[in-house]
C-alpha cells in the first residue's frame, strides 16, 4: 500500500510539472486507469496548466522540426543524384546551338520563383520554338504539359483557349481555368491580341534539370572569359 501511495504522490508530482500521461507511465508503472484514477480529481493551476501547454507545443515543434530535417535530407540526396543527371546530359547537350537557345529563351521569359517549369508568353512562335525545346531536352510531349491562357475580359467571347491548343498542340482538357485580367477598356485595343499563355511542367525534376544546366553554362562562359 505504500508503494502505490508513494507512486500516487510522485504521479502528481509530474503531472504538476506539466508532463503527459505517457511520460508519467514511463517513470510510474502503474495501470493507465489507475493513473487516470488518481489525476481525474486534481485541479491544475493556471500556472501549471501553462507548463503543460508548453510542453505539448514544444512536443509538436520538435516533431514539425524532425519531419524538416528529413525531407531537407531527402532534397538534398534527390538533387545530387539530379545533378550528376543533368551534368551528363549537357555534355551530351552542349554542342547543340538548340539547347542554349531554350536555355536563354527559359532565362528571359520562365519563372525563377517556384519549383515549377513555367513560361509564360504571347508569341506564339516563341511558345512553339520552346515547346520543341522541352521536348527535345527534357523527353517530356504535349500531353505532359499543361496551360493556362490569361486575357483581359472582352476577348472573352474569343474562346482564344481553342486557338492555343491548335497552335500549341496542347490537349484542350489540359488547359486550366483561363484568368481574365481586370481592365477599364470595353472593346477590344489589339484585334489579333490572344492573351498569353502559361505552359508549364508539374513534375519539380525539369526546372532543377533547368536550374543545374543554366549554372554549367554560366561555368563555361566564366571560363571561356
Amino acid at each position: 500500500m505504500r508503494l502505490l501511495v508513494s507512486e500516487k504522490e510522485e504521479a502528481i508530482t509530474l503531472r504538476r510539472k506539466g508532463l503527459s500521461y505517457k511520460e508519467i507511465l514511463e517513470k510510474v508503472p502503474v495501470a493507465k486507469s489507475t493513473l487516470s484514477v488518481w489525476l481525474q480529481k486534481m485541479p491544475l493551476t493556471d500556472a501549471e496548466k501553462a507548463i503543460l501547454k508548453r510542453r505539448r507545443e514544444s512536443n509538436i515543434s520538435v516533431g514539425r522540426i524532425r519531419a524538416a530535417a528529413s525531407l531537407h535530407d531527402l532534397k538534398v540526396a534527390r538533387d545530387n543524384i539530379l545533378f550528376e543527371t543533368a551534368r551528363k546530359e549537357f555534355e551530351l547537350n552542349r554542342k547543340d546551338p538548340f539547347f542554349y537557345v531554350g536555355m536563354a529563351l527559359y532565362w528571359a521569359e520562365g519563372s525563377k520563383r517556384s519549383d515549377m517549369f513555367t513560361f509564360v508568353n504571347s508569341d506564339s512562335d516563341m511558345v512553339f520554338v520552346m515547346l520543341k525545346w522541352m521536348e527535345k531536352f527534357l523527353g517530356v510531349n504535349r500531353n505532359d504539359v499543361h496551360a493556362r491562357l490569361y486575357i483581359h475580359k472582352p476577348y472573352a467571347h474569343e474562346n482564344c483557349e481553342h486557338y492555343w491548343s491548335s497552335e500549341t498542340g496542347i490537349p484542350l482538357k489540359n488547359f486550366r481555368r483561363t484568368v481574365y485580367k481586370p481592365t477599364n477598356l470595353l472593346v477590344k485595343k489589339r484585334p489579333n491580341y490572344k492573351g498569353c499563355i502559361r505552359i508549364e511542367l508539374g513534375a519539380v525534376t525539369y526546372f532543377r534539370r533547368y536550374v543545374f544546366w543554366q549554372k554549367m553554362m554560366l561555368e563555361d562562359y566564366r571560363k571561356q572569359g
